[in-house]
């Protein structure tokens, strides 16, 4: 064979390459393949909800429209006596066959401190879990984490009992709490 007739080094190594190259991009795109997923989403009508207590007259609640939040504009501290709302608000898990987990957890609070000595809410479960808002006269001591989970059985429903105490001599003072009851 003549040298002349051979091809050069430069189209073998390209042609080389190449090869290789296609040799590789089909090895990897053999290894990659997906995945497809459908999902249908249906709105569900929530099992836990406010129902309102035996004092829910004594301690203004008002409840929405889907029981899913409450206010309770007549709550009173009255000085240098603990006064006790036993049973404002209920939460109710009104599923037949399910228990749900639930706790109290605090949002927001706003007002002055001045007056109130604290504010407690408990959820009165087969153990207590309670929200404790404390007062120095300066500031407030909010809750540092949500209560513990429990376990509220199926057709129940638990109380969220309220206590509040304004110092000796206290006036006219406001002041605005919002907790939520996470349900898991």
């Amino acid at each position: 064979m003549e040298l002349r007739k051979m091809p050069s080094k430069k189209p073998v190594k390209f042609l080389t390459l190449l090869l290789t190259s296609l040799l590789i991009a089909t090895a990897s795109a053999a290894v990659y393949y997906s995945l497809t997923m459908t999902s249908t989403i249906s709105v569900a009508t929530p099992s836990v909800y406010f129902v309102k207590g035996a004092d829910n007259v004594t301690a203004g609640v008002s409840l929405s429209a889907d029981n899913r939040s409450a206010q309770l504009t007549q709550l009173k501290a009255y000085p240098n006596v603990t006064t006790t709302y036993e049973d404002p608000i209920r939460v109710r898990n009104n599923h037949t066959l399910s228990s749900f987990n639930i706790r109290l957890r605090h949002v927001s609070l706003s007002g002055a401190a001045t007056n109130f000595i604290f504010v407690n809410f408990t959820l009165m479960g087969t153990s207590e879990r309670k929200l404790v808002y404390t007062s120095n006269g300066t500031a407030w001591t909010l809750p540092s984490s949500p209560t513990s989970w429990i376990l509220i059985p199926n057709i129940t429903a638990w109380s969220i009992k309220v206590e509040t105490k304004a110092k000796a001599g206290a006036t006219a003072d406001t002041v605005t709490i919002g907790i939520t009851v996470d349900v898991a």
